[in-house]
């Protein structure tokens, strides 16, 4: 028996009611982020898709909840862990585009296989794409991921510059997580948005560690926003921030 699950829907600011589809073991993926929501501590790291489930068994698990609700505004193609690492993605993508025209797919992707040219056209199916780019600090990003061996940063930014080139009408959107004393500092924020204008996403969102874990992962607070603002001064891509709101003083 599959053990596909469907999650929510829940709200999200800017696409409405979004689908979760879990169609990957919890959890498989590129990196172990010390502020990942699913929880640290990765069952199995790897860089090698595969087929967790089949692309049936997924449209399934969508079609016996689309027969009892309504239809959401997007499913969420992101599962419990990397989703690229699905062997089935674009497959998936594709069949329920032409199942459900109306129903936005997205995906929220690490980056870290982008730099394969397949893997960015079975992502290119899905709009908007997001994806995660936190520092371009090597420290940083080994203190904040814990990648797999295999994984590359250079790559990740090149691979996320490759996508929106071979994007057309379809969005791209990058957030960053931004954690108190690990990637909050002007000069890595400089670096950062020198890669952000290389790239040039559409949106770019600020944000802080969903879960807060002494000395490990600390959220940086509201007025995190005017360092952003003052070290990007002037860059253009758009900017959105997702920070706790300023405590009263």
């Amino acid at each position: 028996m599959s053990d596909v699950t469907i999650n929510g829907p829940n709200p999200h600011p800017l696409l409405g009611q979004m689908l979760g589809v879990d169609f990957s073991p919890k959890k498989v993926c590129s990196f172990d982020c010390v502020y990942c929501g699913v929880g640290m501590n990765t069952t199995r790291k790897t860089m090698d898709r595969e087929m967790f489930h089949s692309v049936a068994d997924v449209l399934a698990a969508i079609d016996a909840y689309m027969a009892e609700s309504d239809a959401p505004d997007a499913f969420f193609l992101t599962g419990s862990g990397e989703p690229t690492l699905y062997a089935g993605y674009g497959e998936m993508v594709r069949a329920l585009r032409a199942k459900h025209p109306d129903v936005a797919c997205t995906i929220y992707t690490n980056g870290s296989l982008l730099s394969n040219s397949e893997v960015r056209r079975e992502v290119a199916a899905c709009d908007p794409v997001m994806g995660n780019l936190n520092t371009v600090d090597e420290g940083a990003f080994v203190r904040l991921s814990r990648p797999d061996p295999a994984v590359s940063l250079g790559r990740i930014i090149e691979g996320f510059g490759a996508l929106r080139r071979e994007l057309q009408t379809q969005k791209l959107w990058i957030d960053g997580v931004f954690i108190k004393g690990v990637n909050d500092d002007p000069q890595g924020l400089r670096a950062l948005g020198e890669a952000l204008a290389d790239i040039e996403p559409d949106l770019y969102v600020v944000r802080t560690a969903p879960r807060v874990i002494e000395g490990l992962s600390e959220r940086v607070d509201a007025s995190f926003r005017a360092v952003v603002e003052d070290a990007w001064s002037d860059f253009d891509f758009p900017v959105r921030f997702a920070l706790p709101p300023a405590t009263a003083s």
